[in-house]
């Protein structure tokens, strides 16, 4: 077992291992023992603090019971957790990489999420939520995947999120262009609105703002930012959303301090909370 520095893998890894741990109903002391560890030893793994080998990492989630997809899904995040830290880049290259966001998101102390011309997942409504996932079936995913599911897994992310038993301080902020975009109609737009009116009085601690199109100085021409920050369980994470593709990961401090300065420039030029809301209530109104 490598004992080491907490990269982005260990963490996933041992994040993985606690759910199927959980799922299985197994004591710390059983699993210990598949592996030939003292319990602190394991402890360290689910942490992301350290790795196990191929051949204990193996014998571990079969004893767990786990079966494809998620068994090869864990194996791969083994041999990503046993690389040295580089300070480049993690790419994840695992299958369902977007529950592997959904862990990290539910880790963080705050998150800050910017979108150009989509409402980010955190404050979207059941019925946008469906429409933005329509709009891709058949293209970037499996037209046959069940969108109910992906919406409910969509929806579950975010309670966790808003009613995390440990307010996460959140800022969304999203384009101008966004409202006018057509993601299901009039009908799903306004729903769409009323939900996203009715979070922001639900949760103090989600700062929702939006960015002008028109506005000078935007250092994110397109595409998404997403910032998740730990206290002192792991260092900050960048995330860079992609409509295709491995999912990128950054965790350098160097990269970590650019996208914060990114995130600075767009709190400035973006629309005050106040001034924000007035604009979604004044569109709500005209969709009536």
């Amino acid at each position: 077992m490598a004992v080491g520095v907490q990269t982005i893998p260990r963490v996933l890894l041992g994040e993985a291992l606690k759910q199927l741990r959980t799922e299985a109903g197994v004591t710390l002391d059983a699993a210990a023992q598949v592996v030939g560890k003292d319990r602190p030893r394991l402890v360290k793994v689910l942490d992301g603090k350290a790795t196990l080998s191929t051949e204990e990492l193996e014998a571990l989630v079969d004893f767990l019971g786990a079966k494809d997809p998620a068994r090869a899904e864990i194996l791969t995040l083994g041999i990503q957790a046993r690389k040295r830290a580089t300070g480049t880049p993690y790419m994840d290259l695992a299958p369902a990489s977007f529950r592997r966001l959904a862990w990290l998101e539910a880790m963080a102390r705050d998150i800050w999420i910017y979108e150009n011309g989509v409402f980010p997942s955190f404050v979207q409504s059941p019925a946008y939520a469906e429409a933005v996932l329509r709009t891709t079936a058949g293209i970037w995913w499996d037209q046959a995947d069940d969108i109910a599911d992906l919406v409910a897994f969509r929806l579950e992310r975010q309670r966790r999120i808003l009613e995390s038993d440990s307010p996460k301080r959140l800022e969304v902020m999203f384009t101008d262009g966004t409202l006018s975009a057509g993601f299901g109609g009039p009908e799903v737009m306004h729903d769409q609105l009323k939900y996203l009116l009715g979070a922001i009085d639900r949760h103090q601690n989600l700062t929702v703002r939006i960015v002008p199109v028109a506005a000078v100085g935007n250092p994110v021409h397109g595409g998404g930012l997403i910032m998740l920050r730990f206290g002192e369980l792991l260092r900050p994470v960048g995330f860079l959303p992609v409509v295709y593709g491995p999912s990128v990961y950054l965790d350098d401090t160097s990269d970590t301090e650019r996208i914060m300065r990114a995130f600075n420039r767009l709190r400035d030029i973006a629309l005050s909370p106040q001034a924000t809301r007035l604009l979604l209530e004044k569109k709500l109104e005209g969709s009536t």
